[in-house]
């Protein structure tokens, strides 16, 4: 059985799918995470010089980054977004392979850090600073330097997880259950964090992108992956902070727009196209994140197709 490297243990890899009679479940493809920026120049130089994405004209209309296998999209703003982390969208993440010589490097080429490198336990994570304020992590545990992760936080772990794959179809890396726990054989185990911990004890893989979901922390002391930050007693919707939404992408969105209003999600905007070129929607998930449905070809990878 393979195995998972989170947060300092080992998740078994349980692979489970819910499959959609409009899309098969690999028909779902990360797409973009969009930043409101104050100087979208300087922030697609800062994500090309510090975490090595690679600057494209997106349709040939607008500026863009490249990171793996999707993009990082700018809206242009005339005051700093808020950046405060009261939002259900805690962070995007990368990897590291050498915490403490890769924090001295960034350090030494300006970035700034909310929180500097710290253990985890035979790993190292860190919380940098975007030009926005946007907070960004690089984490050893993936040992590459390739876009990985987008962090939740969300009042109730377990049913945000669930509330992702239904939607999206996504498989869940579960946790193995302890000895003795009931579960039930048609549903992959996901803990329940307590009052302290951090973690749902679950993963939502996405193409390359691992979706991480922790308990919104709502009182002190907060979890150690949270140290330095408030408590959250109010989770603010992400629409107009500085990390304003989330993107995945199909072919083809219509059915797709048909079978989640036909599910009761919330449908904040209707289908349109966009100034990037492409055609979207977008829904409220858990927590109110933004997310937006684009549709778009899947970047050419064996690995997709």
């Amino acid at each position: 059985m393979r195995r998972v490297l989170f947060g300092g243990g080992l998740l078994a890899l349980w692979i489970g799918a819910t499959a959609f009679a409009a899309e098969r479940v690999n028909d779902v493809h990360f797409h973009h995470f969009h930043i409101n920026a104050i100087a979208p120049d300087q922030s697609v130089a800062f994500y090309r010089d510090m975490l090595g994405g690679v600057p494209t004209r997106f349709g040939g209309r607008v500026d863009a980054v490249f990171t793996e296998r999707s993009f990082i999209f700018f809206n242009k703003v005339t005051r700093p977004a808020p950046a405060d982390l009261t939002t259900g969208l805690w962070h995007v993440g990368w990897g590291g392979v050498d915490g403490p010589r890769e924090y001295n490097t960034l350090t030494g080429k300006g970035m700034r850090f909310q929180t500097p490198v710290s253990p985890l336990g035979n790993n190292t994570y860190m919380y940098p600073y975007g030009p926005d304020n946007e907070v960004l992590e690089i984490w050893s545990g993936y040992q590459n330097h390739r876009f990985g992760h987008v962090h939740l936080v969300s009042a109730n772990p377990v049913a945000t997880v669930r509330w992702y794959a239904k939607t999206f179809g996504i498989g869940i890396r579960a946790a193995t259950p302890p000895a003795g726990t009931a579960t039930n054989p048609n549903e992959p185990y996901i803990a329940e964090p307590n009052a302290t911990s951090a973690g749902s004890g679950a993963l939502l893989p996405v193409d390359n992108v691992n979706f991480v979901v922790f308990r919104q922390p709502t009182a002190a002391p907060v979890p150690p992956l949270w140290a330095g930050n408030a408590p959250i007693t109010t989770i603010n919707p992400t629409k107009g902070h500085a990390l304003d939404h989330i993107a995945f992408s199909y072919r083809k969105i219509q059915p797709v727009f048909n079978r989640m209003k036909k599910a009761g999600i919330t449908i904040a905007e209707p289908i349109t196209v966009k100034p990037e070129g492409f055609k979207s929607f977008f829904i409220t998930g858990p927590d109110s994140v933004s997310i937006e449905i684009v549709e778009a070809k899947p970047i050419p990878d064996a690995g997709w197709e």
